[in-house]
């Protein structure tokens, strides 16, 4: 399935849109776009089933837009019991949009309007970014990108036609989303009347490191301006993250803090061999800002006396290609390739490796095995980002080791007043000393992590971040107010 409804015969769009917007559904709908999500692995495709569950549990029917090379890349796609009852239409042919946010995580220098023309800052800058502008190649263009998302969502919205009661969220926002979304919009609104929408914009990404700098007093104004442009509809602009809504708000931009949903799941209770030492488990995908070039070192660092000697199993994920600049030599061997997400524990160096992406119950799997979790994050790129990975940890009463000054540590401050519930860290080279006291004090913070996990469990649930974001709850008769 391609970005747009050409494929279908033009009667047969004119049947399905004239069915539509005279037969409005009985059951109110959310309409869920991210062009992130290409692969049943990581984060983004979780998000989307997580709430699209949550939809489901107040009522409504949910839709969700994708990259459109999900299904190629993921033929077994179907037998994923999390999108057992999600409609999917693969649509979208660019993805992460991000990449040009005034954010931490883009290189845009200057404000944009809504055809991703620069218009901020000096004459200067205006040239000097229009120049770094075509030195990409031309699908990855700013102008290209926001016109191919616009495009999608034009299309998306002529065939979900929406009713008064739906609802329409995009999952992964931003700044340089926002102005494709206002394109889109004004597009819709120059075919003709368009009845005003309802639409949720969830922002992940921090938008300045410790100081607000003049790219970050730009974002703010790019997606105020945005906001403004589209103000006959309802947009209401959400951080997963106190600490992002506190920086959005130094920015001018007026947004919600609301939970970051994981997963709740009641599996069979897996414990490690009685062989092998506690499990210091590192899930998900080894990426630059998740310590990927810190992992080497840290392993060299605890190998004889951690590793080698039984106390501790090392487990993680590997790619299946460029994997060795990550792994000591000495350790290379207990990394043997299996089939894609199989477990190769090795106990006599206590190593446990996982090639390639991991099907969700394979991943879900993996994470209760769990002993402690580490984190080598940077906190530099989480000061104001969740981590939905520590989420998982958290919610099956596991043990984390995080390092300071980002969210991360955050949650395991908030939690102290109760008990610890795991171990923070200033330096990557702490982790060998803190390591030495873990067995004196893990049965207690286990302990406790396991009374946190019926808190995490109750907040952190799709349907719990849908109410946040003041979605009406059609399931129940005491319906809140309207999002």
């Amino acid at each position: 399935m391609t970005g747009s409804l050409t494929s279908i015969p033009r009667s047969a769009q004119r049947l399905l849109s004239s069915s539509m917007s005279n037969s409005p559904p009985m059951t109110p709908r959310i309409l869920f776009l991210d062009d992130n999500v290409r692969d049943i692995g990581g984060h983004y495709l979780e998000l989307a089933s997580l709430l699209a569950e949550g939809a489901r549990q107040l009522g409504y029917r949910p839709r969700l837009i994708t990259h459109a090379s999900l299904p190629q890349r993921d033929p077994q796609l179907a037998g994923d019991s999390r999108l057992e009852h999600l409609e999917i239409e693969p649509r979208f042919d660019v993805r992460r949009m991000e990449n040009w946010s005034l954010g931490v995580d883009g290189p845009s220098m200057v404000q944009r309007d809504c055809r991703g023309n620069p218009i901020g800052g000096s004459v200067f800058r205006r040239i000097r970014q229009s120049v770094d502008d075509l030195l990409c190649r031309p699908s990855r263009r700013p102008r290209a990108m926001l016109a191919a998302w616009s495009s999608v969502f034009v299309d998306s919205i002529r065939h979900f036609a929406p009713q008064p009661n739906d609802r329409i969220v995009i999952n992964t926002g931003g700044d340089f989303q926002l102005l494709a979304l206002a394109d889109a919009i004004q597009a819709l609104e120059r075919e003709g009347e368009l009845a005003p929408m309802t639409i949720h914009v969830l922002f992940h990404f921090a938008v300045f490191e410790s100081t607000v700098t003049e790219r970050a007093i730009a974002f703010g104004r790019q997606v105020n301006e945005a906001v403004e442009a589209i103000k006959r509809h309802r947009i209401h602009l959400h951080a997963t993250t106190e600490s992002l809504c506190q920086q959005l708000a130094t920015v001018g931009v007026n947004a919600t803090a609301i939970p970051y949903p994981t997963r709740d799941e009641q599996h069979a209770a897996t414990s490690n061999p009685p062989t092998a030492g506690t499990k210091i488990l590192l899930a998900g995908m080894p990426r630059a800002e998740k310590g990927r070039d810190l992992i080497r070192d840290l392993l060299e660092s605890i190998e004889t006396r951690y590793l080698r000697s039984g106390r501790f199993t090392w487990s993680m994920q590997l790619p299946e290609k460029r994997w060795q600049r990550m792994i000591p030599l000495s350790l290379q061997p207990a990394c043997t390739p299996l089939a894609s997400g199989q477990a190769n524990p090795n106990t006599s160096v206590g190593m446990e490796i996982l090639r390639g992406n991991l099907t969700s119950e394979a991943y879900h799997g993996w994470l209760d095995t769990a002993g402690i979790g580490l984190f080598l994050y940077a906190p530099d790129r989480y000061v104001a980002r969740c981590s939905g990975v520590l989420l998982e940890m958290m919610i099956r009463g596991v043990p984390v080791m995080v390092p300071d000054g980002c969210w991360l540590a955050d949650q395991v401050r908030a939690a102290e007043p109760t008990g610890a519930i795991g171990w923070i860290y200033q330096s990557v080279d702490q982790i060998p000393q803190l390591l030495s006291t873990v067995e004196e004090t893990l049965a207690d913070i286990t302990a406790n992590c396991r009374r946190h996990a019926e808190h995490i469990a109750a907040y952190h649930s799709g349907k719990n971040t849908l109410l946040e974001m003041g979605i009406v709850d059609h399931a129940s008769s005491s319906v809140r107010l309207a999002g």
